[in-house]
């Protein structure tokens, strides 16, 4: 799942690890030494430790703000999630667990709406990552993994659109896709999935359908608020918070630094 490691390794994750790693998708590209800059862009991401350690270093000294790691946990939040040093931002575990309890924190403050949840990890409200693309981005990592379930564990190759200057030559379908993709999203426990077999008891509600072309017969959910799912959320997350044990407090840290204004 993670370059690596195994996912069962990082212990006190605060959401599952099946929601963390589209995360992940989107924030880093699962590149645990990825550095995201603030306002620009280094030329290039850091392959290994020491070129992550030296490219931070040189941007803490010239004031950039920027995020680390996996989850691309903020500087100005390291101390507050445990991440002391930037040697430990950078390992795999540690980057994840703290971007699981930011992301916790703001499933809590959304009232339980992955969506709202989402954007807060990306921005901190619950409107600017919906604007700028990045909730969809997540649920966009969601359906791919879907359709790689649908597959056997294969990921289809997608079809490119042609220009409207060549003609569109028609694709069959493998047979395997005439059945419409299943829905999991997150089970990593007996009783999430549990909790998931409810959800699919309940009454069928168009705004939750696949939505079937004709043409194509591809099966892809009909907006973003069906993909977000509200119902199914309640469900499964109300799960999750019966069975995840609390996250551990962070050991004391100096005074988180305030970002400048």
């Amino acid at each position: 799942m993670l370059p690596g490691i195994e996912a069962a390794a990082c212990q006190d994750m605060a959401v599952p690890m099946d929601v963390m790693q589209h995360v992940i998708n989107v924030e880093s590209s699962r590149n645990p030494f990825a550095i995201g800059v603030v306002g620009g862009a280094l030329a290039r991401q850091p392959k290994k430790l020491d070129e992550a350690l030296a490219t931070v270093r040189m941007l803490e000294e010239k004031g950039y703000n920027f995020s680390v790691g996996l989850a691309q946990v903020n500087r100005y939040n390291l101390a507050k999630y445990g991440l002391d040093s930037y040697e430990k931002a950078f390992r795999q575990c540690e980057n994840l667990v703290a971007g699981s309890r930011i992301l916790a924190e703001c499933y809590k403050r959304s009232g339980g709406d992955w969506g709202k949840s989402f954007s807060c990890y990306y921005s901190g409200n619950f409107t600017t990552g919906f604007r700028h693309g990045y909730v969809q981005k997540i649920y966009d990592s969601i359906q791919r993994s879907q359709r790689v379930a649908a597959v056997g564990g294969t990921s289809p190759i997608d079809v490119v659109p042609r220009g409207t200057s060549r003609r569109s030559v028609k694709v069959e379908h493998h047979p395997q896709f005439d059945s419409p993709a299943p829905s999991r999203i997150i089970a990593s426990t007996p009783a999430i999935a549990a909790a998931y077999a409810q959800a699919q008891t309940l009454p069928d509600d168009p705004a939750r359908a696949f939505v079937v072309y004709p043409s194509t017969k591809d099966a892809v959910r009909g907006s973003l608020l069906n993909t977000a799912d509200q119902a199914l959320s309640r469900v499964v997350l109300g799960a999750v918070d019966r069975v995840m044990p609390q996250p551990a407090a962070a050991p004391q840290q100096l005074p988180v630094p305030q970002a400048p204004s």
